[in-house]
């Protein structure tokens, strides 16, 4: 047996070692160390899944829920470890599919951190065709009246988002229209060098988020920004 043929085959199914691959395992030091490596990450996988959860924590999630017909959303590009550890660390308005859970500022830093120094990159200013015709497939009109330097169709989650920088005063400000993914109440928040809120509209949530360190506007800023067509 080849040493990737056991790695796939530990890799599967690692309480079922048996045979060849057993065989391999006692005479190959190396798969002995990969075999070593999986032990200790599948442990702290388990401590971080399997950790206490504080009694009546469960039962303010399911308070915080939207409506069981409402749309549910992946975060992309996250290992189930990492989500764990989020989810209990923020676990505020959850969104959930099957078994997994993520919260919907989690998607927006989320996002923000993949695209955020793209957008932030670019100086010049976006003229009002050229929103026109980034917002109308939304079915919104973008009223901020100002410097727009970055507006794209961006993914989030299981949908898109229309992703735009606005110039707040003096300060770069991400604003994200996010029209698939509904919301029951404003959700501040604070982490990863960040700080925002996400604001329920009259169809889908706004994202508002800065530095840390910067100026973020009040949640009346979402009635400046959309307007319905």
């Amino acid at each position: 047996m080849k040493c990737e043929d056991f790695k796939f085959e530990y890799t599967a199914a690692p309480n079922d070692i048996a045979g060849d691959a057993c065989e391999h395992l006692q005479a190959c030091p190396s798969c002995q160390q990969f075999a070593e490596q999986q032990g200790v990450f599948e442990h702290q996988l388990s401590s971080v899944i399997n950790c206490a959860v504080p009694a009546g924590y469960r039962q303010s999630l399911r308070a915080s829920l939207p409506p069981a017909n409402g749309l549910v959303w992946l975060l992309p590009k996250t290992t189930i470890a990492l989500a764990a550890s989020l989810f209990l660390a923020v676990g505020v308005m959850i969104l959930q599919k099957g078994s997994t859970e993520f919260t919907i500022d989690q998607l927006v830093v989320e996002h923000f951190e993949h695209d955020g120094a793209h957008s932030m990159l670019a100086s010049h200013q976006i003229n009002r065709q050229q929103l026109e015709q980034m917002s109308r497939p939304f079915g919104v009109q973008i009223g901020l009246i100002g410097d727009i330097s970055f507006v794209e169709k961006c993914p989030i989650g299981d949908s898109y988002g229309l992703h735009m920088v606005y110039q707040y005063n003096n300060q770069a400000v991400t604003v994200i229209y996010m029209p698939e993914i509904p919301l029951q109440q404003t959700l501040p928040f604070s982490y990863s060098g960040l700080k925002g809120w996400v604001k329920p509209l009259k169809k889908g949530s706004l994202a508002v988020l800065v530095g840390a360190s910067d100026e973020l506007p009040d949640e009346t800023f979402a009635n400046q920004a959309i307007e319905w067509l």
